[in-house]
């Protein structure tokens, strides 16, 4: 069995991307037109229900749409986190639908990675129902996830029945056992319920690839989740003839749609934009 490269996630970066995430907005938001939706019939084991935001362009449809999947380690997040704000404001403006969504978190909810994971996937079962509600194309349909969020969702996707156009992933983990550290550590016990070799199995490195055309977005500064990992896993798509495009940004740390002002976050969310089905024009 090959060895898994290590990647020790220090203090500093860590810090660095909570900064970000907890400094004012600096860009003015669009409210979702149907704001906290439940996309489960039923709550979750903690008692809390699965809630959604959905944002709608204005003009007539059917829209492209975006499931967008929040980041925080697993630990932390939501629905309407900062730079979920963002990329649900700009897409809106751009035409499109947007679902913006919550999920099981450690500590409140989840117990293991699977719980995560099939959270994302009753979501796009749900998006996929209210594509009538809501005037989708159903052929438009994208899913979008940042760092855990995007781990999740290339997960998600390669067990959902709902026909994706397009998967964007933004600075995921790949390779969940690939982390050293305290706090990386502790992680992977919870999600693997103390099985190291379970949580490398169960990382989107090993599992079977999904067909919908896939975008990497990744800073070669990342102190959180390796390059090398994003790397990996788009040799891995392409060896295997599966169309996916990697955007590398020189320099640039996790969290980079969490400061909208600067050009790193315009930059990249125009090679977002580029990926996704565009709206048609009346």
């Amino acid at each position: 069995m090959e060895a898994t490269p290590q990647h020790h996630v220090g203090v500093g970066p860590l810090l660095q991307a909570v900064h970000s995430l907890v400094t004012p907005p600096s860009f003015a938001a669009v409210e979702p037109a149907h704001a906290d939706l439940s996309y489960r019939p039923r709550p979750w084991p903690a008692g809390v229900a699965p809630r959604v935001d959905v944002y709608l362009p204005g003009g007539p449809g059917p829209h492209p749409s975006v499931l967008l999947v929040h980041g925080g380690g697993f630990v932390i997040g939501s629905r309407g986190m900062k730079p979920m704000r963002y990329l649900a404001s700009r897409l809106v403006e751009e035409g499109f639908a947007v679902a913006s969504i919550d999920y099981r978190l450690l500590f409140r909810g989840a117990r293991k990675l699977d719980h995560g994971v099939s959270d994302v996937q009753a979501a796009l079962g749900w998006w996929w129902e209210q594509r009538d509600r809501f005037d989708l194309d159903p052929g438009a349909i994208s899913l979008a996830g940042l760092s855990a969020g995007a781990t999740l969702s290339l997960l998600a996707a390669g067990v959902s029945a709902v026909p994706l156009a397009r998967v964007v992933s933004v600075f995921a983990l790949y390779d969940l056992s690939g982390l050293s550290g305290r706090l990386p550590r502790l992680l992977g016990r919870l999600l693997s319920q103390g099985s190291p070799e379970r949580l490398r199995q169960a990382s989107p490195l090993q599992q079977p690839l999904f067909p919908a055309p896939l975008t990497v977005l990744h800073g070669t500064a990342d102190g959180l989740t390796p390059v090398e990992q994003a790397e990996r896993y788009v040799a891995r798509r392409r060896e295997a003839g599966l169309p996916t495009e990697l955007h590398l940004y020189e320099g640039q740390p996790h969290g980079f749609f969490n400061e909208a002002t600067l050009p790193i976050a315009d930059q990249a969310f125009g090679d977002l934009l580029a990926a996704l089905p565009r709206p048609v024009l009346a």
